[in-house]
């Protein structure tokens, strides 16, 4: 079995993405992934610990891209993948 897959999604204030984020769990339950995901908003990711919390990887929400540089800063040094969300898939909630 494979390891579980740990994501956390930065956007603006960290709820306007559960609709994306309910519909990424449900397509990775559907195709049987070990999955674990939440939103948080840019001012906590600003202050979030990677060492307590541990993730694999980091989406960032085209609505706090500029935060991408920081994001990046602090996660790729551990490892930890940092990818955009494309708008067309934010917006249509493309789980």
């Amino acid at each position: 079995m494979a390891e579980k897959i740990r994501v956390v999604m930065v956007c603006a204030m960290g709820m306007s993405s559960s609709l994306l984020e309910a519909a990424t769990i449900k397509a990775a339950k559907e195709a049987g992934a070990d999955f674990e995901m939440r939103s948080i908003s840019a001012q906590e990711m600003g202050v979030y610990d990677f060492d307590a919390h541990p993730v694999d990887i980091v989406l960032v929400a085209p609505q706090v891209m500029f935060k991408r540089r920081s994001i990046k800063q602090a996660a790729e040094p551990r490892g930890i993948i940092v990818q955009d969300i494309e708008p067309t898939t934010y917006g249509m909630v493309d789980g």
